[in-house]
């Protein structure tokens, strides 16, 4: 029976891929013919958004709904959900799913990417309401150097691929640049700025807390030395400063 069972669900999980792919096809001719009868041009954006939990995916993610004509899937996805929006607007933006850096590496060639990143300190001494109950930061190392691989894979695999990086400290300090950045990057036009958007206030509270605190100090202190030297790689790419201790 056992058999049995695991043959009729290969057998429905068989005749579910035609189904689902002939439903990203309709959407996109019907996407494609929206934009042929109001006049524009039969080109639209699929924008996926990716990087490290409390690296400013959500920050991210909410701004995006200030550029003309995008629709943000507010729930985090999977970037095949892209291609089931049945949307009008010619902009789509799907922020991924905590376990979305293990497949990023086969993001399709026709989804923009954009990667958010933040200086590693900061993100590892972040707190999040969903895991407060279960440990004093959010991102583990393990987690953060899981993400930090699948970016590499992503490079690695696709090398001649665009990636628009926003780093969270830009866009506190300057989101109007910011916001000019992605929409170069995309082809976007924006409807309001970054800055004037009542509904997502930019704080710069957020930022270096871990330089402030003596507890996220020594937590910091006492990381592996292997990691630590994960760590100043990111930073060095990226334009991280690490304080002494780490790069002696």
């Amino acid at each position: 029976m056992d058999v049995v069972r695991k043959s009729e669900a290969l057998l429905r999980e068989i005749t579910r891929r035609p189904i689902r792919e002939i439903r990203r096809l309709a959407l996109d001719l019907k996407r494609l013919w929206r934009l042929w009868i109001t006049g524009g041009s039969a080109r639209y954006n699929k924008i996926f958004i990716a990087g490290c939990a409390r690296s400013g995916t959500t920050l991210t993610q909410r701004l995006m709904g200030c550029f003309e004509d995008t629709f943000v899937h507010r729930a985090e996805a999977k970037y095949t959900q892209l291609d089931l929006l049945d949307r009008p607007e010619a902009n789509l933006v799907v922020k991924r799913a905590e376990r979305s850096h293990v497949h990023l590496a086969k993001l399709p060639s026709a989804v923009g990417l954009i990667y958010c990143v933040r200086h590693p300190f900061d993100v590892l001494t972040s707190s999040h309401p969903e895991s407060r109950a279960q440990r004093r930061f959010h991102v583990t190392p393990e987690r953060w150097l899981a993400e930090y691989d699948a970016l590499l894979r992503l490079r690695k695999t696709q090398p001649g691929r665009a990636i628009a990086y926003v780093r969270y400290e830009d866009m506190i300090a300057q989101p109007d640049a910011m916001q000019g950045r992605i929409a170069r990057a995309f082809d976007l036009k924006p409807r309001i700025r970054f800055s004037e958007d009542p509904g997502n206030p930019i704080r710069a509270t957020s930022l270096q807390k871990w330089e402030r605190n003596e507890e996220f100090r020594t937590y910091l202190r006492a990381l592996p030395p292997v990691f630590l030297a994960r760590l100043k790689a990111f930073c060095d790419e990226f334009g991280y400063d690490m304080p002494d201790w780490v790069r002696g």
